[in-house]
């Protein structure tokens, strides 16, 4: 079934994609979940019944629905997944995504042709487990939640995700930060730098880096689920967000590694033009190399392509 943007797979809701290019097609990877739970935020029931979807296209809007590539498997390691990345290497497809359930953490599967995915190991790549940090050189212990973000080529030699985190011991609802693994291999590997630590946020959910000239992009979503927002974020961000669940933020920065700031201008995304708005986005180029931003909308579909519009101190806006 090929359906023009808005898109979403008949009877799904979808939500958190991420992308592939192979040639001209492009491949777009999201959670989709059947509407008949009734409730798209009732995570009792849609834990076990979310899957990781497929649909290509070769405009970014019109897309072709390929059904499930990944579902989660009852008394298995992977009972129930979620948000993922890929890249491509050695001729191969690498898909690291959430494991919620069974034995969580973040997994890894691969593919030959982004069509048919096998999971890899007999247990998740990277466990739900402490690592050892600094943040502007004090030590702390970070422990991974969700939504590995894996660049799609090496940084200086060596493949990164980034990961949505929490630091132990933090006030829960400032306790969100961004740390990295690295790898020579896409197999073995080791905690990176944290890039971002607000000490003011729960979640930064869902993160995407990249590259536009000389400057690093880091996007994340700025959850907060707490009873109370952080004082921090209240008395930090302009008015109009202050009390807002959900902020799509971007942050930039000279090297990869950071030291990470907030674009100038609007850095917080929400907007859409047109009207209207989404959460979760992700920056991918355009038919034409242009950079264009594609999110899930408010009724949980998959939004048409944004183009990116970056301004010469590093600030960016859609149209």
């Amino acid at each position: 079934m090929t359906c023009a943007a808005d898109f979403c797979p008949p009877g799904m809701w979808t939500n958190d994609n991420w992308f592939a290019k192979a040639g001209d097609t492009y491949h777009a990877f999201y959670l989709q979940v059947p509407r008949c739970i009734g409730d798209q935020n009732c995570w009792t029931l849609r834990g076990g019944l979310q899957w990781i979807g497929h649909a290509t296209s070769t405009d970014l809007s019109n897309w072709t629905d390929l059904g499930p590539v990944l579902v989660p498997i009852r008394g298995s390691w992977v009972e129930a997944l979620a948000t993922g990345s890929i890249a491509a290497s050695a001729g191969k497809w690498w898909m690291v995504f959430s494991v919620n359930a069974g034995k969580p953490g973040v997994g890894l599967a691969v593919s030959a042709d982004l069509m048919k995915w096998e999971l890899v190991g007999d247990g998740p790549l990277l466990p739900r487990a402490g690592v050892a940090g600094t943040w502007q050189g004090q030590g702390l212990t970070w422990w991974p939640l969700a939504d590995p973000y894996l660049h799609p080529q090496p940084i200086d030699g060596w493949w990164v995700i980034v990961i949505n985190a929490q630091v132990e011991g933090a006030p829960a609802e400032s306790s969100g930060c961004l740390a990295t693994w690295r790898s020579r291999d896409l197999q073995t590997w080791e905690p990176g730098p944290v890039l971002l630590y607000p000490q003011s946020i729960e979640r930064l959910e869902t993160p995407q880096l990249w590259q536009h000239g000389s400057r690093w992009y880091l996007y994340f979503g700025a959850a907060h689920d707490q009873k109370e927002i952080s004082a921090r974020w209240q008395a930090e961000v302009p008015e109009e967000i202050k009390a807002r669940r959900r902020v799509n933020c971007v942050y930039m920065a000279e090297r990869w590694e950071g030291p990470y700031r907030q674009i100038p201008g609007r850095w917080w995304l929400d907007a859409l033009p047109g009207g209207g708005g989404g959460y979760i986005h992700k920056v991918l180029a355009g038919p034409d190399g242009q950079d264009r931003l594609i999110t899930t909308t408010g009724d949980l579909r998959l939004s048409r392509p944004y183009e990116v519009v970056y301004a010469e101190d590093g600030g960016l806006t859609l149209r």
